[in-house]
């Protein structure tokens, strides 16, 4: 019996300069750290927990002019949900 492979994830990643745009334009901006340090410890926390736990990782970039263009065209709200479908079709189109 062969060992399935690692599952895959995506993490919505952000660069430090578009940081402070992205959690502006976000409804739900309450849910995203107030400075990107913050956020980037957490997130580099959640991504060796991931790793550890096995996971195959993959750091997805949201771009602020890309993403809002994107949630236009879905017609979806720019949220955490919509963060999640974003990491998902972005890293299902990065492992195709």
């Amino acid at each position: 019996m062969t060992d399935a492979p690692p599952r895959r994830i995506g993490l919505p990643w952000y660069n430090r300069e578009d940081y402070l745009r992205i959690r502006d334009m976000m409804t739900d901006r309450h849910n995203l750290a107030s400075t990107y340090d913050s956020w980037l410890a957490a997130a580099e926390n959640n991504e060796n927990v991931g790793r550890q736990a096995g996971l195959q990782i993959s750091r997805i970039m949201i771009e602020p002019d890309t993403f809002a263009k994107w949630c236009t065209e879905k017609g979806l709200e720019p949220d955490s949900a919509a963060r999640i479908k974003y990491v998902a079709e972005m890293s299902a189109q990065t492992t195709a």
